[in-house]
């Protein structure tokens, strides 16, 4: 019994509690993980300056219009009635005496061509590719606001069939039909020059005869006679163009006759076909019609559009070049202007203003010379920088400035903003000014090699409004 209560009164005897161990490991990775999650929500939370690096680069202007189709050409009708087959792929030239059709006014020839297709020229891949390339490059660029480009679409693929379908030989045809016992008249070109068959009787338009009306396209029509298809004499069958040189006539309002009024030359693009003329000619005039048209004039791709009537193209009116920097970048800073005739050489050949003091024992005023770092000077004055409020050695606002060998003074203080951007090259923010030169909505084009300026490879703020002069910048 003794012994039961000497083993109670042991177990009721209380423990020892243990020293609490701290972890120096886990301490110092709790405080590495904090500063990680707090770098991380930083970073992510602020806003990110970003830099832009100048390169060089152009603007280019354009404007665009639709003009109409002027050239030297006239309509060749059919001598004959029959069925019609050409030798002449469209957009070819001929000369004269040159085969160009063939009437058969039986339609013998036109079932003797369907049982030998073998006299026919068959389509080669680069025929295959040249079409389906047209029709991939109208679905990207149709739309329902220009709906009449529909049908210029069929027209130019009915061109293109044609002239991909042409007799391959007249030699082979003749041979063949005599063999077969067929007689067909064959048609020989009066003239020389280069065949079309889109025919849409404004053959002979002269630029005096456009018209308004003529431009919007309304009623127009064109046609293309194709192989085999019955004609009746005196139907139009194809067209002659007897010079390379043609024209395109465009209207123009007020304010595009007086920017075009002295220009004589100009680059024109024809973006659906990506090629350019250089050195076109251009000229205005008024029409019967009382408004005001602009003409160019092109000795070139002539043959690229003999099938159609109206043209788009762009004028390219400014071509641009020098540094190009993002509009997001540009940004304005106030400057002191002071008249050129101000400026003073210091003994040492430096430039600066004598600036007027009062003497100290108030027996009048005098002038003491202080060197000034002139940022720009134009026609009329000189741009200073505006001092910080600690700098007393500048010339600041209120101070007066004498002109040398007169009595006359200039009280700084009237500002004038200069247009610049924030250059980090070297880790914090420096204005430097740009002298633009053209801009879109986009990008200014600068000019090079200016005082104070920037210059190809730099590094210049993307978006100016984020940042001050002499913030520091952590590219």
């Amino acid at each position: 019994m003794a012994n039961q209560q000497k083993t109670q009164t042991k177990k009721s005897k209380p423990s020892k509690s243990r020293p609490l161990k701290i972890n120096v490991g886990i301490i110092i990775f709790g405080i590495i993980f904090l500063y990680i999650v707090f770098s991380v929500y930083s970073y992510t939370t602020r806003q990110q300056i970003r830099y832009y690096e100048v390169l060089k680069g152009g603007i280019v202007r354009q404007e665009e219009y639709t003009g109409v189709a002027l050239r030297e050409e006239q309509a060749v009708n059919a001598t004959s009635s029959g069925y019609i087959h050409y030798y002449i792929q469209d957009g070819r030239r001929v000369g004269v005496g040159s085969d160009v059709y063939t009437v058969d006014e039986t339609g013998a020839l036109e079932k003797y061509l369907e049982e030998h297709p073998e006299l026919t020229a068959e389509l080669s891949p680069d025929q295959v590719s040249d079409i389906r390339y047209r029709l991939t490059a109208f679905s990207r660029d149709f739309s329902n606001d220009n709906f009449s480009a529909l049908y210029d679409m069929r027209y130019a693929l009915d061109a293109a069939a044609l002239e991909f379908s042409s007799l391959s030989s007249a030699d082979d045809l003749e041979k063949a039909l005599n063999d077969a016992g067929i007689s067909f008249t064959r048609v020989t070109s009066d003239a020389a020059g280069v065949v079309s068959y889109a025919i849409d009787g404004d053959e002979g338009l002269k630029d005096q005869d456009v018209t308004a009306d003529l431009l919007s396209m309304n009623g127009y029509k064109k046609n293309i006679t194709k192989p085999g298809q019955l004609i009746e004499a005196g139907t139009p069958v194809y067209k002659l163009i007897t010079s390379s040189s043609w024209s395109i006539v465009f209207p123009i309002d007020d304010t595009k006759k007086a920017q075009y009024q002295d220009i004589k030359t100009v680059n024109v693009h024809f973006p659906e076909q990506d090629l350019t003329a250089e050195n076109a000619e251009l000229s205005l005039f008024t029409a019967a019609d009382g408004k005001d048209y602009g003409k160019i004039t092109l000795n070139e791709f002539m043959e690229k559009f003999c099938d159609d009537r109206f043209v788009k193209f762009e004028i390219i009116t400014n071509d641009e070049n020098g540094l190009k920097i993002p509009l997001s970048a540009v940004t304005e800073k106030a400057f002191y202007v002071v008249p050129k005739d101000f400026m003073a050489k210091g003994e040492d050949g430096s430039t600066g203003f004598n600036r007027q003091v009062v003497s100290g024992d108030g027996s009048g005023n005098n002038t003491e010379f202080v060197p000034a770092e002139i940022y720009r000077m134009d026609d009329q004055f000189c741009y200073l920088n505006v001092p910080d409020a600690q700098d007393s050695t500048s010339l600041k606002a209120g101070d007066f400035v004498t002109k040398s060998g007169t009595d006359q003074t200039y009280q700084i203080g009237p500002t004038k903003n200069i247009q610049g951007v924030y250059n980090i090259n070297k880790g914090y923010c420096i204005f430097r000014q740009v002298l633009p030169v053209e801009s879109n909505n986009e990008y200014m084009i600068v000019e090079e090699n200016t005082d104070y300026g920037i210059a190809v490879y730099d590094h210049i703020v993307l978006d100016a409004s984020m940042v001050k002069e002499g913030q520091l910048i952590y590219q």
